[in-house]
């Protein structure tokens, strides 16, 4: 199983998409991955949720891809780059470039929160088919990828509030320069 995109984005790269088409994507992506889950979670046997669950991992590598390109983006506008960007649109290199530069970022945070979503996303990147044959598996994935979310989504707050400080020193100083003149 990769960790790119899918067929959903033959047309248009995921480097390409940026504001509203991200968004909207990623809005499409989430609900593709929660109709997949439920079809998982109602399925009645271990082999009718191992059938359904190729397409499943697909989704939720093709979310986690969409979740970092947004994340990652956000993030290279707000703060100075540290570490290289991502060489590629994947999961894991563009969850390598989030983790390690939001860790320089803040080297002394040791809330363990992103070393959560580290081991989540290489749980989730890892993931065969049979692995969720179990309904109790497949609800212990939905909670990891939901705590997942809240990390992306802590992550892409701190660098909008950046940005918006950023964007009103900016107005400042040109309030200051025009009255000057």
């Amino acid at each position: 199983m990769t960790d790119g995109f899918d067929a959903d984005d033959a047309s248009s790269t995921l480097a390409e998409l940026t504001g509203y088409a991200l968004w909207d994507r990623t809005q499409q992506a989430g609900q593709q991955v929660a109709a997949a889950y439920g079809r998982m979670i109602g399925a009645l046997s271990a082999s009718a949720r191992v059938a359904v669950a190729p397409e499943f991992l697909r989704r939720v590598h093709h979310l986690l891809a969409l979740r970092l390109v947004a994340v990652a983006g956000d993030r290279r506008r707000a703060f100075p780059q540290r570490v290289p960007p991502a060489g590629s649109h994947g999961v894991a290199a563009l969850w390598a470039e989030v983790f390690w530069a939001a860790r320089a970022r803040s080297p002394d945070d040791d809330s363990g929160v992103l070393e959560a979503a580290d081991a989540s996303i290489r749980g989730l990147l890892t993931l065969q088919p049979s692995d969720l044959a179990d309904p109790d598996t497949v609800r212990a994935l939905w909670e990891q990828l939901e705590l997942v979310e809240e990390t992306f989504g802590g992550l892409e707050m701190e660098a909008q509030a950046t940005v918006e400080g950023l964007q009103a020193a900016v107005d400042h100083e040109q309030q200051v320069h025009r009255k000057t003149y």
